[in-house]
């Protein structure tokens, strides 16, 4: 796999979009492309993965899981 690589801002709005608070029609364009950015990622590594049946139904939060597991491999 490789290696997800996030801004911190594209790591908030993850976690305001799980939390259930990011909507695109409040968000500045810089928060939209950011987001948008997030979830050609997303997208991608499910493709290159072929991780459709894993995903399960929320791309976002598998992608999320992904990179939350990549970065406790790296502190281990």
């Amino acid at each position: 796999m490789e290696k997800i690589e996030l801004t911190e801002r594209q790591k908030e709005l993850i976690q305001s979009q799980l939390n259930g608070t990011y909507s695109p029609f409040t968000s500045s364009e810089e928060d939209q492309i950011a987001f948008n950015d997030v979830i050609d990622k997303a997208e991608t590594l499910c493709d290159e993965m072929d991780a459709y049946d894993e995903m399960g139904v929320d791309l976002l939060a598998w992608f999320w899981k992904k990179y939350q597991d990549q970065e406790a491999q790296k502190n281990d």
